[in-house]
């Protein structure tokens, strides 16, 4: 099985990039993660709250989404994890203009949520990898996403360019969390539909939420990470 990875991009690392990046690692209640298909997905922030939790309220809510939770601490975008990242998704346009600036040619392979997974929708199962989505694993349909993407931006309507961004919270509340996480987890859930390589995704029973990972005890983690020296924190993201 061949190997790919994903690297996911907010600001501060402790709200909208980790939780992509869990649901992406480990799927939803109805879809199944990537971690399983030989796919790394880790995240960074442009400004990140470096060793910092997820946000409690994010967790909560993605627990709630099915989603498996391991230990998470924030870290700060650095050029060695853009270059190895096969496929950079941004949690706003902002983010990737961060990315660029670091790696200039990681542009070609950087997206934001929103718009990869449109682009993917567009492209559909079959142009990454045959109808049942058995002939190409799932590190394959990744870098073949990321090679034909490009190619549907003439086919895709965006009303406001600030349609392709996915907003941090307005106010640190149980509602707005519950909107980020919903929201994030529907474009998630897009992007796997075309890129994880099995089918058992579709009309799958929903499984009953996990507990959520205590914060307060060391967790196991599944994306181990050493922690890059000391910036100084701004806000969240």
């Amino acid at each position: 099985m061949d190997s790919a990875t994903i690297l996911v991009v907010c600001t501060g690392n402790v709200r909208r990039s980790p939780a992509i990046e869990a649901m992406l690692r480990e799927g939803t209640g109805q879809i199944g993660g990537l971690a399983r298909h030989g796919v790394t997905v880790i995240s960074a922030g442009s400004e990140a709250l470096e060793g910092h939790d997820m946000d409690s309220m994010i967790a909560s809510e993605v627990a709630l989404a099915g989603t498996r939770l391991t230990r998470h601490q924030a870290y700060r975008l650095d050029v060695a994890d853009i270059e190895r990242a096969d496929l950079i998704i941004t949690a706003e346009r902002s983010h990737r203009s961060d990315v660029a600036r670091l790696v200039p040619s990681a542009v070609k392979r950087t997206f934001t949520l929103v718009e990869i997974a449109a682009l993917g929708d567009l492209l559909g199962r079959t142009a990454l990898g045959g109808p049942t989505g058995s002939e190409a694993d799932a590190a394959t349909r990744l870098r073949t996403l990321v090679q034909l993407a490009p190619l549907q931006k003439a086919r895709r309507r965006v009303r406001r360019p600030a349609d392709d961004d996915l907003l941090d919270l307005k106010r640190r509340s149980p509602r707005e969390a519950r909107r980020l996480v919903t929201e994030a987890r529907g474009h998630v859930e897009a992007l796997l539909r075309v890129v994880e390589p099995s089918l058992s995704l579709v009309n799958k029973p929903q499984r009953p939420a996990p507990p959520v990972a205590s914060f307060d005890e060391p967790a196991e983690s599944t994306q181990p990470r050493s922690v890059h020296s000391t910036h100084p924190t701004r806000s969240a993201g």
